[in-house]
């Protein structure tokens, strides 16, 4: 799996990339008033929300399926003393089962992306409707990719510079190789690791497989999966959705019944 050689650089990709603020405290007001019962978080990663989320006191449940990145998660819940606060799942997101249905299930940082054709989008959906309660709602942001942003993707960019566990100096990069017909971006990330002339010692490739999905694309798959939708919004912010001016597509839709 893709993470499993992503994990040590994770945190830096996070770190530097623009939506992690925002998206950081949308998800965090989330979980802070989901109603009582299980709140799940898809592609936990290394726990940036999860524990914090634990911290202020909430009991999360993290389904990821990189067994290297949910090493990472529990290696920081542990440092952050909220590792009994946190149930974590290692499991596929189209076959994972919780112990009891769901209050508030999300799908953070550009994470179905990940799911790279329509009837594997579909099949996690429908396995996410099936865990959720009567009532129960599901979260998630997705991709709004336009000309500027594919010409953006496709620039090398130095992302950090940093040293690394061994006190070497360190460079993060990334570009992006995008197939517009296929709706489908293969982000390439790299690390140099250099001496200290700035002589090049170590180069590392670690890339990173993505989909995107048009709002049209992904309001049909979530209709079909069974869910009502409640709202659409163009940001973080919760701006209702209007394509000419969305930075994300931020869905929040439920399944039908009562709580």
């Amino acid at each position: 799996m893709e993470y499993d050689r992503f994990a040590g650089v994770f945190g830096v990709w996070a770190a530097t990339a623009e939506s992690t603020t925002a998206n950081r405290a949308f998800y965090l007001e989330a979980y802070a008033h989901a109603p009582e019962g299980p709140v799940v978080e898809m592609g936990v990663g290394d726990g940036r929300l999860v524990i914090e989320a634990a911290r202020a006191g909430r009991t999360m449940h993290g389904v990821e399926g990189s067994g290297a990145m949910l090493n990472v998660c529990r290696s920081r819940a542990a440092d952050a003393g909220v590792l009994d606060r946190l149930v974590l799942i290692h499991a596929d997101f189209t076959t994972f089962t919780l112990p009891e249905p769901a209050a508030l299930v999300t799908m953070p940082y550009h994470t179905m992306p990940h799911l790279l054709d329509r009837a594997t989008k579909l099949a996690a959906l429908r396995q996410i409707h099936s865990q959720l309660r009567p009532g129960g709602h599901f979260l998630f942001d997705d991709f709004i990719i336009t000309p500027s942003v594919i010409d953006r993707m496709r620039e090398v960019q130095l992302r950090a510079r940093y040293r690394n566990a061994a006190g070497q100096d360190t460079l993060f990069w990334v570009t992006s190789i995008v197939d517009e017909a296929a709706q489908r971006i293969e982000a390439v990330t790299w690390e140099d690791t250099l001496d200290s002339e700035g002589v090049l010692l170590r180069r590392q490739y670690r890339p990173l497989t993505f989909s995107w999905q048009r709002p049209e694309q992904a309001e049909a798959l979530l209709r079909e999966a069974g869910f009502v939708i409640e709202g659409c919004w163009g940001d973080f912010h919760r701006t209702p959705f209007d394509l000419g001016s969305a930075e994300e597509q931020v869905w929040l839709v439920r399944k039908e019944g009562q709580s």
